[in-house]
């Protein structure tokens, strides 16, 4: 996606909604990714986003885009990109999520919005709404016991 006003806080709002999915999906060992992303076995991989995405988001908001890639190398860190797909109220999101060990990266390819016509801020603005309105609410372990 071209790097724009617009698309820097867009990606801003994606890193602060995926970190505990990013945690969970970190929790995977790098060779599992590869081996699954080198033998094709996508479906593998769309179980392990799943999982990391069930505590947070709501079902079928955050999916596995079924494409991956990795970097590996006797002179750098791993590195595995997964395309992932982000939707909800009529909000659609395309982009790829760069794990390694030191950093991750999201990297935007593409928005596309039910409701044409809307400007760039109110777009970003019902991004952040569909974002909000995917999480499973959060109960604390007092409200858990009564």
């Amino acid at each position: 996606m071209k790097k724009t006003q617009y698309s820097a806080r867009r990606v801003e709002i994606l890193e602060r909604h995926l970190t505990e999915v990013i945690k969970d999906l970190l929790l995977v060992d790098v060779a599992d990714y590869i081996a699954f992303i080198r033998c094709e076995l996508f479906g593998n991989i769309a179980d392990i986003v799943n999982s990391a995405t069930e505590l947070t988001f709501y079902p079928n908001t955050l999916t596995f885009g079924h494409g991956g890639e990795y970097h590996l190398d006797w002179n750098s860190t791993p590195t595995v990109t997964l395309d992932l797909e982000f939707s909800n109220m009529g909000v659609n999101a395309y982009f790829r999520l760069i794990l390694s060990a030191h950093s991750t990266e999201i990297d935007l390819h593409h928005l596309r919005f039910a409701e044409t016509g809307r400007s760039p801020a109110e777009n970003t603005a019902l991004l952040e709404a569909a974002f909000a309105d995917a999480h499973l609410p959060q109960f604390t372990a007092s409200e858990s016991t009564d």
